[in-house]
């Protein structure tokens, strides 16, 4: 569509406007305007393609697959600057996407290349391959007195149109002290007759009029330029940003049903992971991992792997507790740290920047280098700038030219009492600066219970003390705390309290309600949810015969289990914390003072037995169990935790949550006990006790039944 034809389409959106004469400027003065500027003004057709089966990223979801799917460019407008060249808005989308660059004026198309790119304005320079006939470049003139029109180039659903609006001269001034007037990001500025005073490239135009005039005077970095900056920072990226792999004891066994609640998270049963760290030292590197503490207690081994040589091992020093990220001392000193920019991300709006793009594919790490711009910012935790720039941020980091780093991918941690069930762990581009800072403070900014553990020491909880169930509408209204509980949705009712817990020391009793905990450090209260990853209903054990070994894993614990979600939060935050629970009783609400302390003993941390001749494993009884079984601690008994397959134990009918009371009539106490009592014997003669029900189980052993394991 020729230009001047188009502006058939005038959309006259101005204001009343007085000329500097007083005379009133209507309609006729706002096409001339418009007219004026037709022959200045060409289209850019970028013709996109996919690269490897992606495409784009931030700012691109679904839209250049819509172009591509629909046969038809990805179109913005131009100004023509010189006979074969012209600006155009930046569109910062990497090289490998784009399959041609075309102009058209009228119904000529002229390819192009990018021949440079703006320092401070979200736009580029284009270079034709030849002259458009009829194309005129635009003639500035910043001197001219107002009054200015803005004329605004828009691609709408019939084709493209021109708006033309008076230009607003107010001025915003941000806290930082920068004063600025706020503009559309591309359009041209001119006077009254139409003639071009300078064009607006970015939302915020310099107050003190710098903005005027032709934008081939702006700093701009050539192609060619850009060229070796690029080839500067892969030499960067591939010595300072590494794949790491990240080496984690297999999980404890879970609840079967476990899998089904809303607190399972398959990615934290992992074993390992490939993630992308930073060196920020020759011996230290930053790995980007928002591990929660119960997965970074399993971490074992940490290796890094560079772009050439060998692997190299790095032990692990500290979890930042704001950041989702960790540091790690390397076994050898590696070259190519990287150094993180001072400079104010507040300062950086729509300047050439320069970004890497770094994904783990496999045991492979992948970066696509280009040039990039913040395009805007977000307000954040404790109120600090983040920016958002062009690209996936889950794996973008922003350079300065000179290589200095901007910003980088990271999740925020959230603080227990915040982080809900469905927390998405979002990773967001962090100023580098921020990080930095904390890592010049660490004994601030680290958190010590966030540390990989031994297996023993894995399974630690924390301990209350108490026996709950969730609330629900019902249970709310009967209680009378639906307003306390939004309805029965948090809370939960105590229902046993363990004897000498910290909870039975603060008076707490079976029937009391406990609502909320306001923990030191936490920004907002935590409201008591339980989970549903107990095993609902009555334990079958009458069928239990029934059910075929292969199956015996599959089946659930009988009892509650020692962690839910509330004493996960509380296992996380740490121990020592000092906090107050808010419990409903005899009417009013009441506030108690406790501290998180670990707990004795539970069933998924107890030391056990594996008995391998018997093809029996058992472990001690604790805390949760005896409750269960309604057993005193003078009581003797092992639980039978795991049987073999076709062992001796299986064949002899032994099943899986049933208790050992003695062997050959002598009592069993503990695992240790039944470690002693069946070594060495021809025959064992089991006492096993099924809830109530008890029997003697009879098995024959051979020498070399004998062996064992301890943990």
């Amino acid at each position: 569509m020729n230009a001047r034809i188009m502006l058939a389409a005038v959309v006259l959106l101005a204001a009343p406007c007085l000329a500097a004469e007083d005379e009133p400027l209507g309609p006729a003065d706002y096409v001339a305007a418009a007219n004026a500027v037709a022959p200045s003004v060409v289209f850019v057709e970028y013709e996109l393609k996919f690269d490897k089966g992606d495409f784009g990223g931030h700012g691109w979801e679904g839209r250049g697959e819509r172009l591509i799917a629909e046969e038809r460019p990805c179109e913005v407008d131009g100004f023509m600057l010189g006979l074969t060249t012209i600006v155009t808005p930046d569109l910062m989308l990497h090289p490998r996407f784009i399959k041609s660059i075309k102009v058209r004026f009228g119904e000529q198309r002229v390819e192009a290349a990018p021949s440079a790119y703006m320092i401070n304005y979200k736009c580029c320079l284009l270079e034709l391959a030849e002259p458009l006939q009829g194309a005129v470049p635009l003639a500035f003139n910043p001197q001219a007195k107002p009054p200015y029109f803005e004329v605004l180039y828009n691609l709408h659903e019939e084709g493209w149109c021109v708006t033309v609006s008076p230009f607003s001269r107010d001025v915003t001034i941000v806290e930082s002290g920068v004063p600025f007037i706020r503009r559309r990001n591309f359009s041209a500025i001119t006077d009254k007759y139409g003639k071009a005073i300078g064009l607006s490239m970015k939302s915020r135009l310099p107050a003190d009029g710098s903005w005027k005039g032709s934008p081939s005077k702006w700093p701009a970095i050539s192609a060619d330029e850009m060229t070796t900056h690029l080839a500067g920072l892969k030499r960067r990226v591939d010595a300072g940003l590494l794949r790491v792999k990240l080496n984690f004891r297999s999980p404890k066994a879970e609840d079967p049903y476990s899998r089904y609640s809303s607190r399972y998270d398959e990615e934290e049963d992992a074993t390992e992971r490939n993630v992308v760290g930073i060196l920020i030292d020759p011996r230290k590197i930053l790995i980007l991992a928002c591990l929660k503490p119960k997965v970074t207690a399993r971490l074992e081994r940490i290796t890094v792997y560079r772009e050439q040589g060998e692997p190299v091992g790095a032990k692990f020093m500290h979890t930042l507790k704001d950041y989702g990220c960790f540091m790690a001392a390397l076994e050898q000193e590696l070259p190519g740290d990287l150094e993180a920019s001072s400079e104010n991300v507040a300062n950086l709006h729509t300047t050439l920047l320069l970004s890497a793009e770094v994904s783990v594919k496999g045991e492979k790490l992948v970066a696509h280098l280009r040039h990039n711009r913040i395009t805007r910012y977000k307000i954040r935790w404790r109120r600090k700038v983040y920016p958002e720039a062009f690209g996936d941020s889950d794996n973008l980091f922003l350079f300065d030219i000179d290589g200095r780093v901007v910003a980088v991918p990271v999740a925020h941690r959230e603080k227990a009492s915040i982080e809900e069930r469905w927390s998405s762990k979002s990773i967001i581009l962090t100023p580098a600066a921020y990080i930095h800072k904390a890592l010049l403070d660490l004994p601030n900014n680290i958190d010590p219970d966030n540390v990989p553990l031994s297996e023993a020491e894995e399974n630690r909880l924390a301990w209350l003390g108490v026996e709950m169930q969730a609330l629900n509408k019902d249970l709310a209204q009967v209680n009378n705390v639906s307003d306390l509980t939004s309805n029965g949705e948090t809370g939960a009712l105590v229902s046993y309290v363990y004897p000498g817990s910290p909870a039975a020391k603060a008076g707490i009793e079976a029937g009391h309600i406990l609502l909320r905990l306001h923990i030191e450090g936490q920004p907002k209260p935590l409201e008591v949810k339980l989970d549903g990853s107990a095993f609902a209903g009555a334990f079958p054990w009458d069928r239990l015969d029934e059910v075929p070994e292969q199956y015996y894993d599959q089946i659930p614990k009988p009892w509650p289990p020692a962690e839910n979600t509330l004493i996960r939060k509380l296992t996380d935050i740490g121990f020592g914390k000092k906090y107050k629970a808010e419990f409903f009783r005899d009417g009013e609400v009441v506030t108690v003072d406790l501290e998180i302390i670990q707990s004795p003993p539970h069933y998924d941390s107890t030391p056990r037995y594996e008995a391998k001749g018997l093809g029996i494993t058992v472990r001690s009884l604790t805390y949760e169990v005896r409750r269960y079984f309604q057993k005193t601690p003078e009581d003797p008994g092992v639980i039978v935790s795991k049987i073999e397959s076709g062992s001796k134990a299986s064949v002899a009918g032994i099943k899986p949550f049933e208790i050992i009371t003695r062997i050959n009539d002598q009592p069993v106490m503990n695992v240790k006990d039944f470690e002693k009592l069946a070594a060495g014997q021809a025959t064992l003669r089991l006492s096993v006790k099924r809830m109530t029900r008890g029997r003697l189980v009879s098995i024959k052993m051979a020498e070399q039944d004998n062996e064992s394991t301890q943990e």
